[in-house]
Order: structure tokens, then sequence, then C-alpha cells
């Protein structure tokens, strides 16, 4: 099945204490993102989406990645998810029956993600720098200043371009908000005096 594959894979079990968090954090990430998929409230998945942000979050700090974490409570946990509930809370009617889902169609959407590990598997575990875990970057490489000069670099590097469309992007995104709350609004009070 895995041609490339030595036949015999060295097992690495933890051994420290972070080792030992990554495993558990991970393990926290997977069971979130399930029930993120699973559940048939959309509150509820919306609520599992903030944990399995956070938790990722926290990898990026096991990784010492800390302004990518900070980075991504911010704008995943603090912008985009907060977005996600206000839009439930104003357009759906939490009182009402789950949609019902199809058995066929979980069965389905099973085969098409056991697929996909698959072939995850295979394009993956074949990469050498993946199993003895070689370094190839410089050391400061994800120093905060050469992150921040590559954020706001203009040169052929630089990703301001992308920075700019994300922040027009987060600010539409909150003006929406706004109009669909206003408008709501201004419904209910139309209703009222009537």
């Amino acid at each position: 099945m895995f041609p490339n594959l030595p036949l015999s894979l060295p097992l690495s079990f933890p051994t420290g204490g972070m080792d030992i968090a990554f495993y558990v954090v991970a393990f926290v990430i997977l069971i979130t993102a399930v029930c993120c998929v699973a559940v048939k409230n959309i509150l509820q998945s919306a609520v599992f989406l903030i944990f399995s942000f956070v938790t990722t979050a926290i990898l990026y700090l096991l990784m010492h990645a800390e302004f990518i974490a900070l980075a991504q409570v911010m704008v995943y946990v603090g912008g985009v998810v907060i977005f996600v509930v206000f839009t439930i809370l104003l357009t759906s009617h939490l009182g009402e029956d789950a949609f019902s889902t199809k058995t066929p169609r979980i069965f389905t959407a099973f085969a098409l993600s056991i697929a996909f590990v698959f072939v995850m598997i295979k394009c993956i575990l074949p990469l050498p720098s993946l199993a003895n875990g070689a370094v190839n970057s410089p050391a400061d490489y994800s120093s905060l200043e050469n992150f921040a000069l590559r954020l706001l670099g203009y040169d052929q590097s630089g990703f301001i371009i992308p920075f700019e469309v994300v922040s027009v992007l987060l600010l539409m995104t909150l003006i929406c908000a706004i109009t669909v709350a206003r408008r709501g609004k201004e419904d209910t009070e139309e209703e009222a005096s009537k």
C-alpha cells in the first residue's frame, strides 16, 4: 500500500512533559473539531469551534510561536467566530428543531473522510524531512522582528497586500454585522408600533 515506507517504522513515545502536553492538546483539538461538525445545534457548533481555535493557540504556544498564538486568538476567536455567533443569534430561531440529516449522507461523509485521511498518509509519510525532524530555516526566522518585517514588507517576500486585503475583509464583515443587527432592530420597532 505504501511502497516508499521502510519496513520497520521507529515508534516514538512521549518522553517528556512537552510531548505529553502536545498529545493532550492535539487530542482536545481533534475532539472539539469532530464535535463542531457532528453537533446538530449550530450555536453549540460555534462554541466547539471557539474551543478548537483556543486549543490551536495553545498548540502554537507549545511551539514557542507566541505571536501566531496571539493572532489566532485575536483574529479567529475574537473576530471571526464572534461574528459567526452574532450572525447565528440574529438570523436563526434557536428554539426550532435541528435540521434532519439523512443516513446515507452520514455514511458518504464518513467514507470521504477516511479516503481523505488515507490520501494524506500516502502523501505525508514518505517525506524524509518529516521523519528526521531537521529544521531548514535559520535560527531567527520566527522571531517577532523578522515576522513583522515579512508581514509588512512590500518587496517580493512581503505580505503587505494580503495583510491589507484581510483587514478590509474584516472591516466589511463588521459593517455587514452592524447593518444586519440594525435592520433587525428597525423591523422589530416597526412591528411593535403596528
